[in-house]
C-alpha cells in the first residue's frame, strides 16, 4: 500500500505546486523560508487551512472561494491530482523495474515528476519555462538521480558498458547522463533554429531547449530520443485537439516535452518496444 502513500503525499506536494506555478512567474515568495498565507487571487481573502486541503476543499466549496464566490480555475485540482498519481506512479515502478536504492529512486522520480507539473502548467499559462525549474531544480534532481541511482539509466552508451572500462557505476552512469543532456537539449536547439529560420520569427524558447537537457541527463542518450518522439505525437496529436477547442495557434511545446520524458521515464522499454518493434510491423507490407 506504499503506492497509496505516495498519492495522498503527491496531492499535498500539488497543492503546493499550485503556489509554485501561481508565484513563481510573478516573482512572489513561495513562502520556502518564511511563512505567507494563501491568498484568493481575486479578493486578496487569506484562505483558511480547512479550504486549502488538496481536492476536498475544491469539492467543498463547489470550486469557489469562500469570501467573494469566485470561480477557481479548474488548473488548481488538476494539478493536484495529477502530481498525487505521479507519485503514486513513481512507487509502483520504481518496485516494478527493481531501482535501487529503492527509497531515493522513489524520491528522485517523484520530484522530476513534481518539477514537470510544475512546469508544463507554467508553460501551458504564461508560455515560459522557468530557469528556477529547469537550470536550478531539475538539474539538480537529475544530477542526484544519474549518480546515485544508477538504475534509472544505466552505464552501457552506444553498446559499450563504460562501468567495465575503469569507471564506478555512479560515474560512468553521469558520462551516459551528459551525452543525454546535450542529445536533448541539442536536438531541441536544432528544431528551433530551422523553425526560426524557415518562420523568420523564433519558433521555440530556449526555455525548452535547457528543458530537455535536463530531461537528457536523467534518461540518458536513447530514451531521450523516444521522449522527444512521444512529445512530437503528442503535440500534433493534441495540439490540434486544443487548437480547434480554443482557436490558439501559439501553443506551447513544454507539457507535451513533459509528457514525453514522464512516459520515457515510466514506460521507457514498452515504449521502446511499440516504435522499433509493434509499429513497423503494422506499416511493414505484407
Amino acid at each position: 500500500m506504499l503506492w497509496v502513500v505516495a498519492g495522498l503525499f503527491g496531492l499535498v506536494v500539488g497543492s503546493f505546486l499550485n503556489v509554485v506555478v501561481h508565484r513563481l512567474p510573478l516573482r512572489e515568495p513561495l513562502g520556502l523560508f518564511r511563512k505567507t498565507r494563501s491568498q484568493c487571487p481575486s479578493c486578496s481573502a487569506t484562505i483558511a487551512w480547512y479550504d486549502n486541503l488538496p481536492l476536498l476543499s475544491y469539492v467543498a466549496l463547489l470550486g469557489r472561494c469562500r469570501a467573494c464566490r469566485w470561480r477557481i480555475p479548474l488548473r488548481y485540482p488538476l494539478v493536484e491530482l495529477t502530481t498525487g498519481a505521479l507519485f503514486a506512479l513513481a512507487a509502483v515502478r520504481t518496485e516494478d523495474l527493481g531501482w535501487t536504492p529503492g527509497w531515493l529512486a522513489w524520491a528522485v522520480a517523484a520530484a522530476f515528476s513534481a518539477v514537470c507539473v510544475a512546469a508544463s502548467a507554467i508553460d501551458f499559462r504564461h508560455k515560459i519555462l522557468p530557469d528556477v525549474l529547469t537550470l536550478r531544480v531539475g538539474p539538480l534532481i537529475a544530477l542526484v538521480g544519474t549518480v546515485f541511482v544508477v538504475d534509472l539509466h544505466g552505464t552501457v552508451l552506444f553498446g559499450h558498458d563504460l562501468a567495465g572500462q575503469s569507471l564506478k557505476p555512479g560515474m560512468a552512469s553521469l558520462v551516459v547522463g551528459a551525452v543525454g543532456a546535450v542529445t536533448g537539449g541539442g536536438i531541441i536547439w536544432l528544431i528551433r533554429a530551422l523553425g526560426t529560420l524557415a518562420l523568420k520569427r523564433e519558433a521555440m524558447g530556449l526555455g525548452d531547449v535547457k528543458f530537455m537537457a535536463m530531461a537528457g541527463l536523467l534518461l540518458g542518450p536513447v530514451p531521450t530520443l523516444f521522449a522527444l518522439a512521444v512529445a512530437l505525437l503528442g503535440g500534433s496529436v493534441l495540439g490540434v485537439a486544443i487548437w480547434i477547442a480554443t482557436r490558439n495557434r501559439e501553443i506551447p511545446f513544454g507539457p507535451f516535452l513533459a509528457l514525453g520524458v514522464l512516459a520515457v521515464l515510466f514506460h521507457g522499454e514498452e515504449i521502446a518496444h511499440f516504435i522499433t518493434v509493434t509499429y513497423p510491423s503494422w506499416v511493414r507490407p505484407g
